[in-house]
């Protein structure tokens, strides 16, 4: 009897190891081609990176990035986070071959893209005007700030897009897409930068790019489920999608006040710092900022296929694949966060005043100090495994909590430390959001994400 129970053990553990095996080699395989799309990018933007920097100056510099900051800003408190909604149900209704609610989930991601982008960038493009005198002290800046409305009106829908085919295992093709796109862009403002047009010639440049990535997106994801489903993404009811619809609602909110955060960190600091410090700080600050965030661009290509990957591996096989999965992949970052940390630290000394000027040098320390928000990068797996779980809104309160005191901070810090005390907010932010997470997942019932230890039975 125990001979039979070791062996059923056994072989158990051999199915359980080949399908994580496959998982993680699926993993490596998809953010394989992302990473390379990534890299392709990263290069594009260590030549296109000084070149802008160099020719546009730090005010110039300072000034094409509070523009996109404040439009990005708006763009992303009125808009509707889709992206994540999509990939879970999306998966979910293609595992059950349920094909119209899938087609339906995807019809009602892009309503409410398209709708919420309109209603946002028409007010946006009627006031660009007085935002152009309140931030620019000069109406000249309209132009340029309806550019990156018409850009972000098109770039409602890329979410939605990309999420689909992730769903549907096309990162070769998204990968070639994106790649295209990065070396489209460098020719582009490399073509109106050295040709003095500048401001404009930049805003021009990469909003060119974004709206024929966008369009091409839309047409080829809209293409490749109608195809799988056999069924028009226009024609499907959202009627069919009844059963989960409080769920659908419960996650969109959350996502959408999850987004806070992503805008606090991504968008806010920059808006927050055009209101205390002159132009040229604002372009030292967004340099030092971009040279450190080139080791979170490298893991994003993991992010974007790990959510599908443990939504695949939970809605198939259930909970206990997944702390062998994320082990690997915990212990993966570590070794990559290790090697890329201590190659950007020991270049960037030299690197900056070679490259960029010595008009850049006071950037060092903020590059320095951001460098340490990458303590996030282990826990990279952390917010599709909750996802996953279902617990979307547990999600949201751990980011706005975060949010929210990275955002006292910079208000409190900025006026004192100026960009110094941003950065400081920033990675204070990332500090305290990896802490409230870790937390959270060890308290998970039913569920051990290290063997051996003894979680908490808490009902949470």
């Amino acid at each position: 009897m125990k001979k039979d129970t070791s062996e059923k053990r056994f072989v158990f553990s051999q199915i359980k190891n080949s399908v994580i095996n496959t998982a993680l080699q699926r993993l490596a395989r998809n953010s394989g081609w992302l990473l390379a799309a990534e890299s392709v990018a990263a290069i594009m933007s260590v030549i296109q990176f000084p070149l802008v920097a160099r020719l546009l100056g730090a005010e110039g510099y300072g000034k094409a990035t509070l523009i996109v900051g404040w439009v990005g800003l708006v763009g992303s408190l009125l808009g509707i986070q889709t992206r994540k909604t999509i990939v879970k149900y999306l998966s979910l209704y293609l595992s059950h071959n349920q094909n119209l609610q899938a087609v339906a989930i995807v019809k009602l991601g892009l309503l409410l893209n398209i709708s919420m982008a309109t209603v946002t960038c028409v007010a946006m493009y009627i006031i660009a005007p007085a935002l152009s005198l309140w931030l620019l002290d000069s109406t000249d800046g309209a132009l340029l700030f309806r550019i990156i409305i018409l850009r972000d009106f098109f770039a409602s829908t890329a979410g939605t897009s990309t999420s689909i085919l992730r769903v549907l295992n096309h990162f070769k093709w998204l990968s070639i897409v994106n790649a295209l796109s990065s070396i489209s862009t460098f020719v582009l403002v490399a073509i109106a930068l050295l040709n003095r047009f500048e401001v404009i010639g930049y805003l021009t440049a990469i909003s060119a790019v974004s709206i024929t990535q966008s369009i091409i997106l839309l047409l080829y994801s809209n293409n490749k489920l109608q195809t799988q489903c056999n069924v028009r993404i226009w024609t499907a009811k959202l009627s069919v999608l009844q059963q989960h619809y409080d769920e659908i609602r419960i996650m969109l909110i959350s996502m959408k006040l999850d987004g806070l955060r992503k805008i606090a960190t991504d968008k806010a600091d920059v808006v927050i710092l055009g209101l205390f410090v002159n132009m040229q700080s604002i372009g030292l600050y967004k340099m030092g900022k971009q040279l450190a965030t080139y080791v979170t661009r490298l893991s994003n290509p993991i992010y974007s296929a790990i959510y599908p990957e443990l939504a695949n591996l939970y809605h198939e096989r259930g909970k206990e694949y997944i702390p062998q999965f994320v082990g690997s992949i915990t212990r993966w970052m570590l070794f990559a966060m290790f090697i890329l940390t201590t190659l950007l630290l020991s270049i960037a000394g030299t690197l900056v005043p070679l490259v960029f000027g010595n008009e850049y040098i006071p950037a060092l320390p903020i590059f320095y100090l951001i460098m340490l928000m990458h303590i996030w990068l282990v826990l990279i797996w952390a917010p599709g495994l909750m996802l996953t779980f279902g617990k979307a809104r547990q999600l949201m309160s751990i980011n706005l909590t975060s949010a929210a005191i990275m955002m006292g901070l910079l208000f409190i810090l900025i006026p004192i430390w100026g960009i110094n005390g941003a950065a400081i907010a920033l990675v204070t932010n990332y500090w305290i959001w990896s802490g409230l997470i870790l937390w959270y997942i060890s308290r998970i019932p039913d569920f051990t994400l290290w063997p051996g230890r003894t979680q908490s039975k808490h009902n949470i």
